[in-house]
């Protein structure tokens, strides 16, 4: 269930709303126009570290970042 961003046709307003079907009406909260206009959405994403995910789990040594082992390698816990 995506929630995606609008702008209102009829009075400018932007807003987000939760869609269950892609066919479903949506109503501007504030006027209650059904003429709205799909917006681009700007997601957000984070890296695991500083080389990417990867290395964020193995550390600059090797070692395994889990903590409730000590094992070398998380293939070898996990």
């Amino acid at each position: 269930m995506p929630i995606y961003e609008y702008r209102c046709e009829s009075c400018g307003e932007r807003y987000e709303c939760l869609v269950f079907r892609s066919n479903e009406e949506v109503c501007c909260p504030k006027c209650g126009s059904s003429q709205a206009h799909k917006e681009m959405s700007v997601f957000g994403f984070k890296s695991g570290g500083e080389k990417g995910a990867a290395s964020s789990r193995m550390g600059s040594t090797g070692a395994s970042s889990c903590s409730g082992c000590s094992a070398r390698s998380c293939a070898t816990c996990h």
